[in-house]
């Protein structure tokens, strides 16, 4: 895979990945996204789901997991910065997703 680093590249996903690491990784490289990381944030913002209370002197809270950002589907494009990390990340689920310089 030859992509320079710091370059703009589509991610388009070709396949749903089999494999539980796979589909972490993808969701992790594609949540870097601009739409994706803005979606996230509002979510994050509004979310109803924090409780606090009082228990035996001590501040509680309780928050809900939220969904991932990403949504894994074939056909998706996401466009991210191709840093180190993200390119060596590209290459071990390469079988799922096609990459295009942008």
């Amino acid at each position: 895979m030859d992509i320079a680093p710091g370059t703009n590249v589509a991610i388009e996903i070709t396949a749903t990945p089999r494999r539980a690491a796979a589909l972490k990784t993808l969701q992790r490289v594609c949540s870097k996204d601009a739409e994706v990381a803005r979606q996230h944030r509002r979510r994050k913002a509004k979310r109803p789901s924090w409780q606090d209370w009082i228990r035996g002197g001590k501040f509680w809270h309780h928050q809900m997991k939220s969904k991932p950002a990403a949504n894994i589907a074939p056909g998706a494009v996401f466009t991210v910065r191709a840093t180190l990390d993200v390119i060596r990340d590209l290459e071990s689920v390469g079988d799922c997703v096609k990459i295009n310089p942008k």
